[in-house]
């Protein structure tokens, strides 16, 4: 039997796979070299386009300067991929690359001309330093919680203030010319406040010469050691003077200021220039 022509086949059968597949690879290959040709030829346009605006003579202003800046980033974002963060990058080494003498941009100018207004209105203040914080007493706190009639104590009473015990009676005798004029009796009282302040204090003196709160008789509970090392403890009255203009006088000697002096049976104690005495006497059942 005779043998047929290749081209005498039905058309009812398909041509040999490789064909295809080499026909479409060689379209699609075809394809691309046109898309790579034509973005060439659309960037090297672009760049043309530019450097032909560049090269344009034309008045420096504001708005040219802003459109230059705008071909630049468009040129920048261009060559690195579209990408806003190297925009900004590009935008950023533009503004260092600028000289001093190249004209400031539209934020800057805005910014001098406010301080330039501010500082002529006078609205500008040199920063003032901050102070440091100061975490010392002030004392406030315990002059709130020290007041009596309105009066700010200048004495509060220590730890230690106790009351005489009953078998000790405490008196305070009153001389003006060598005359008794009034008893005290000081056991009632841990504390007692000396002074022309009638409002505040406990036993008023009218000198002049006295300050309004002038000293205090104060009886204390403290431990003594004697020279054999005997420790006695017991309630002891003590003087103390309050700062005052004038003093306050042990038997005839001023003690010092804003510190405990111990009184002992028969002291005499005068309070600034008054003629008055003041004579201490204990009286023991």
């Amino acid at each position: 039997m005779p043998r047929s022509h290749p081209r005498s086949r039905s058309r009812s059968q398909s041509p040999p796979r490789h064909r295809y597949r080499r026909s479409h690879d060689s379209r699609d290959d075809r394809r691309r070299r046109d898309d790579r040709s034509n973005r060439d030829s659309d960037r090297e346009r672009w760049y043309r386009r530019d450097e032909e605006e560049d090269e344009r003579p034309h008045r420096h202003d504001d708005y040219d300067d802003d459109r230059y800046s705008e071909r630049r980033q468009r040129r920048d974002g261009r060559d690195r991929g579209h990408t806003g963060e190297r925009r900004i990058e590009a935008r950023d080494s533009k503004d260092r690359s600028r000289g001093p003498s190249s004209p400031a941009a539209p934020d800057e100018r805005l910014a001098r001309r406010a301080a330039a207004s501010i500082a002529e209105s006078g609205a500008l203040e040199a920063p003032k330093d901050r102070e440091e914080a100061n975490f010392n007493t002030t004392g406030l706190l315990a002059a709130a919680s020290n007041t009596t009639n309105g009066v700010v104590l200048k004495y509060s009473e220590p730890s230690e203030a106790r009351k005489p015990p009953g078998s000790q009676r405490w008196r305070l005798f009153v001389f003006k010319d060598k005359d008794i004029i009034d008893t005290i009796d000081l056991n009632s009282s841990s504390c007692w406040l000396i002074g022309r302040d009638r409002a505040v204090v406990d036993l008023p003196v009218d000198h002049p010469s006295c300050s309004k709160q002038h000293a205090v008789i104060q009886f204390r509970f403290v431990t003594k050691t004697s020279e054999f090392g005997d420790r006695e403890s017991g309630v002891r009255p003590y003087l103390l003077d309050l700062e005052s203009a004038n003093g306050t006088g042990v038997a005839g000697k001023r003690i010092p200021e804003s510190r405990y002096v111990e009184l002992k049976d028969g002291d005499l104690i005068t309070f600034g220039l008054s003629t008055r005495e003041y004579v201490l006497m204990l009286e023991k059942d």
